[in-house]
């Protein structure tokens, strides 16, 4: 006879959990993806958490607006760069295509494993903190002209001063 395993547990629901306790606003697309509105000191971040059953595998993006007038796509590359050497968990792409600053992290949850509410929750956090550098540096360098360096520089100390 067949051992019956306990189905696991969509680990979005996690996230939704998460969303409701912390009056986040949010919209369950399928039960594959879920879209998250994260309340940040100068604008809101869009996050966008994805499953994939097959892979095993939570997947998180965070986007916003990278146009970069006057063709400045090496400078994007280098602050995108700057911002990397910097952060302990996920990444920062630019999405040339979409002209998007993409913050991209994923979970492995091979073999069964679940996924933890504390776990869901520093996913979340990590993509905020995240967020809360890359984008005033990108505004910095994009709409007011810094170089790579001090636009990152600038945004530190935004944050340095708004704890």
């Amino acid at each position: 006879m067949a051992e019956v395993l306990p189905k696991r547990e969509n680990p979005l629901d996690v996230f939704e959990r998460i969303c409701v306790a912390e009056h986040y606003e949010y919209e369950r697309s399928s039960s594959m993806e879920i879209h998250v509105t994260l309340p940040g000191l100068w604008c809101h971040h869009d996050l966008i958490l994805t499953w994939d059953h097959e892979a095993e595998s939570v997947s998180l993006y965070l986007a916003f607006d990278g146009r970069t007038p006057g063709g400045r796509s090496n400078e994007m590359v280098r602050l995108i760069s700057l911002i990397n050497e910097r952060l302990t968990h996920g990444h920062f792409d630019y999405w040339d295509k979409n002209n998007a600053l993409v913050y991209r992290h994923s979970h492995s949850l091979r073999g069964g494993a679940r996924l933890l509410t504390e776990q869901a929750q520093e996913l979340i956090s990590q993509a905020l903190d995240a967020a809360e550098r890359g984008y005033p540096a990108s505004q910095y360098m994009i709409w007011a002209g810094k170089s790579p360096e001090d636009a990152l520089t600038s945004a530190l100390v935004d944050l340095a001063t708004n704890p």
